[in-house]
């Protein structure tokens, strides 16, 4: 399970993603692992203990997310069935990630994204992201890429959390439930937060 993962589905048009470091290493390789099967979908529950994120007008709860290349067939109407069936048999089963890459692009794959964006749709209280195998391995790189610039992060060291980017042009705004125009990774990682240090430093008495 990743025990630091919220996603949250789209408020004003933009939808948010925040994750620990490790955990946005761990989504980068989960969609790598739904990009090479036409088989299989991966489920990704929403931690216990969730709290909803704040907004102007209301608060918006994190969803579990489904996975799936776009040749499996699944629609997000399918999911409630196939929920079902996985609650009643289901087994552990371990896969080996396909190695990250380069998050750069060439042209025509640019091109091609935006003639076929994923798909992404909110049904039976999950968010349901469906795409071409190319662009699930794209979304995985550049997720384990800002992963791996966590570390590095000023704004992580100076407040435990940092914007990383916008996925833009990754998603069809057609296939939400209402339009989103950018999905925003944020880092919460108070392991890197210098005022924890600080305070493990200081002594006491």
């Amino acid at each position: 399970m990743l025990r630091n993962t919220f996603v949250y589905p789209p408020n004003h048009q933009v939808g948010y993603l925040n994750a620990s470091r490790a955990d946005l290493l761990r989504l980068g390789a989960l969609f790598r692992v739904a990009a090479t099967s036409s088989h299989s979908a991966i489920h990704i529950p929403v931690p216990p203990g969730a709290q909803p994120m704040t907004c102007v007008d209301s608060d918006t709860h994190p969803l579990p997310m489904l996975l799936a290349r776009e040749d499996t067939g699944l629609r997000p109407s399918d999911w409630p069935n196939l929920r079902h069936r996985m609650r009643r048999a289901s087994a552990p089963l371990r896969v080996t990630a396909p190695a990250a890459r380069p998050p750069d692009r060439p042209d025509d794959v640019h091109r091609r994204a935006d003639r076929s964006p994923a798909r992404f749709a909110e049904h039976a209280a999950t968010i349901v992201i469906i795409a071409r195998a190319e662009l699930l391995f794209w979304i995985g790189d550049w997720l384990t890429a800002v992963g791996d610039h966590v570390a590095q992060d000023r704004h992580v060291h100076q407040h435990g959390e940092s914007f990383l980017g916008d996925m833009v042009g990754f998603f069809d705004p057609r296939g939400t439930d209402q339009p989103m125009h950018a999905f925003c990774v944020i880092a919460v990682e108070p392991i890197f937060h210098q005022a924890r240090w600080r305070k493990r430093r200081t002594p006491i008495g």
